[in-house]
């Protein structure tokens, strides 16, 4: 996400601002995405002049514009178009996304940046989701947004105002890579559906550009970039992780609880160890849970739920000596992996999976959650 700002572009007309654009270089050309109707107008009834477009990257650069690959016919049809620019700096500055087709997963979350008429400044808009295809054509779909970001302060509706918004890219929010997967075209009703309309950059198939369009379900990002961190989270958690843990007076509660319910179930010899075993995989479940899963909308709400659901099961053993509080320790993590697993497979692997286990059961010993009751 740290490359979205270069891949944003101002589409001037005359020396004037009309409306947004997404730019990359790609196999040594330097191009543009915007709507259709921001070069055609919107009844597509303008002829366009490239000697009177500029393209603005977001250093205030502008490239002047060689030709448009689209003929008015497919913008009308699809309203996207791509222009083909005269690079007037370095194409290094910039940075090419990847491209998919349509994410209809409610639980993506996607972003776009995006400058209207009104304003100087270029404004970041996050949290959008998928809401439906349009009847019109499959490559065109809607996404939600929140409604009080469509209106003004005099209480405008959204496409009174934010004009210039057509044409901004859509990608994927809060993520490593850089995913595009269309261009903005419209504000429906005004903004009161709290919707905005995309095309999707499927459409650009029909054309003869090499722009390697993979199918959203293809999206196995989340899974790669867990699978490579959590070697150095468990690198990072060693013996000296652990004892300044042990240290921080801001967890002296927990482990207070974590000495008086493990002593229940091991005997002094093994104590010392289960101890260590425990905060070792409580910090390597939060870290995990706070430096990678979170990034993953979809993940993480679907663990969060999960843990939630369990954690409202009695999390309580009963045991009159340490072989059976061992015992009971161990039905509950088998248990809750197994509850796990039920949720969770398919989004995260086994070994993911027996993480979060472990992390649950060693958050509950070193909470309030886990207690021990003998039998009466």
């Amino acid at each position: 996400m740290e490359h979205l700002n270069k891949t944003m572009g101002l589409l001037m007309k005359n020396g004037s601002f009309v409306g947004c654009s997404v730019v990359f270089p790609l196999d040594g050309e330097f191009l543009c995405l915007t709507a259709g109707h921001n070069i055609y107008g919107k009844n597509f009834d303008q002829i366009f002049d490239i000697n009177v477009w500029k393209v603005e990257d977001h250093l205030g650069i502008k490239h002047a514009i060689k030709e448009c690959i689209c003929d008015v016919n497919f913008a009308k049809e699809h309203d996207i178009v791509i222009l083909r620019l005269k690079c007037g700096s370095d194409l290094q500055s910039f940075h090419c996304p990847e491209f998919y087709s349509i994410p209809i997963n409610p639980a993506h979350s996607f972003t776009f940046r995006a400058k209207y008429e009104q304003s100087k400044t270029v404004v970041t808009q996050r949290h959008l989701q998928f809401n439906s295809l349009c009847t019109e054509s499959d490559f065109k779909f809607f996404c939600t947004i929140e409604k009080a970001l469509l209106m003004n302060n005099d209480y405008k509706s959204g496409s009174d105002w934010l004009g210039g918004w057509s044409g901004s890219g859509l990608f994927l929010d809060n993520h490593h890579q850089l995913i595009c997967f269309g261009v903005m075209t419209d504000i429906p009703n005004k903004g009161n559906d709290g919707q905005l309309k995309f095309t999707s950059i499927s459409a650009l198939d029909k054309l003869n550009i090499n722009f390697n369009i993979r199918a959203a379900s293809h999206l196995d990002l989340e899974k790669k970039l867990l699978a490579s961190s959590i070697n150095a989270i468990f690198d990072q958690t060693d013996d000296e992780a652990i004892s300044k843990w042990t240290e921080d007076k801001i967890n002296k509660p927990q482990l207070e609880y974590i000495n008086t319910k493990l002593a229940k179930a091991y005997n002094d010899n093994r104590l010392d160890l289960m101890r260590k075993n425990t905060i070792k995989k409580l910090i390597i479940g939060r870290t995990f849970l706070s430096t990678e899963l979170k990034k993953h909308e979809t993940i993480f709400n679907q663990y969060t739920k999960a843990y939630n659901a369990y954690a409202l099961e009695d999390l309580e053993i009963v045991a009159n000596n340490r072989k059976e509080a061992n015992a009971g320790i161990k039905k509950i993590k088998e248990t809750y992996e197994v509850y796990l697993l039920s949720c969770l497979e398919g989004i995260l692997g086994i070994d993911d999976i027996k993480i979060l286990a472990n992390y649950g059961i060693s958050d509950w010993i070193a909470n309030c959650s886990l207690s021990f009751l003998e039998n009466e």
